[in-house]
């Protein structure tokens, strides 16, 4: 299949290279040494109404956003800098194909960086309970996140001709819908970012909420710019 095709050799390429190893590095010591820390804080004293990964997982969310685009900067704009893109172009697969490889090669490797997480939750089971219905919700938030990163990526990738550029827009943009959703409440913002901040529609999973509005944004924002990639890459077709 031609998705996969692609998909498995951006995954190689990622994992041949020193990029996607130092992000997977940098993302483990910072959320496992948040985790550390939130444990040692804790000693002692009376437990919190959440697990206590979900603080580490909270703020995590903030590196993913520096991480990222580091990830997705190389979809297209690599292949340019490398001058294949005009192969890809003009081979004959499908620009759906093309779109989807890319974006679930950057979506498996973002995976791997949730899955880097998992020993927080494994080590609260050896020490204390771990509700798994509230793991799962908070896990799935995490992977719908991943996916809107990429798709997002992926789009602003074909738009821009140096990696440098695509990292630059994609850490803008996600900075921009993370900001956005901070206002207090009776700030004139504040409406605006509930609607569509992402701290906002990622809280609840965090709190074990899985609400549809929630998960329906998301997956609504990651076909978006999907099919917005898609028709930046037919248009990269017709017009050469």
């Amino acid at each position: 299949m031609p998705t996969w095709t692609i998909a498995r050799r951006d995954i190689i390429a990622a994992f041949t290279t020193p990029l996607a190893w130092l992000v997977l590095a940098c993302w483990t010591l910072l959320t496992n040494g948040l985790f550390a820390r939130t444990l040692d804080g804790v000693h002692g004293t009376s437990g919190s109404p959440l697990p206590l990964y979900v603080e580490s997982l909270d703020l995590g969310v903030l590196f993913l956003a520096l991480l990222a685009p580091a990830i997705t900067m190389t979809s297209f704009a690599q292949e340019r800098t490398q001058g294949t893109m005009q192969l890809l172009l003009t081979a004959p697969i499908r620009e759906h194909h093309l779109v989807l490889g890319k974006f679930f090669a950057a979506l498996a490797v973002l995976l791997v960086l949730l899955a880097a997480t998992l020993v927080q939750p494994l080590i609260l089971m050896f020490i204390s309970s771990v509700e798994l219905p509230h793991l799962l919700a908070g896990y799935l938030g995490l992977a719908l996140e991943c996916a809107f990163f990429a798709a997002l990526g992926v789009w602003i990738s074909l738009l821009v001709d140096s990696p440098i550029a695509a990292y630059v827009l994609t850490f803008g943009a996600i900075a921009v819908l993370i900001l956005v959703g901070i206002p207090e409440r009776d700030a004139w913002m504040y409406p605006l970012g509930q609607a569509i901040g992402l701290g906002p529609r990622l809280e609840p999973f965090l709190r074990g909420e899985v609400r549809l509005g929630n998960v329906a944004y998301l997956l609504a924002m990651t076909s978006a710019f999907l099919v917005m990639a898609h028709s930046a890459i037919l248009a990269r077709r017709i017009h050469g």
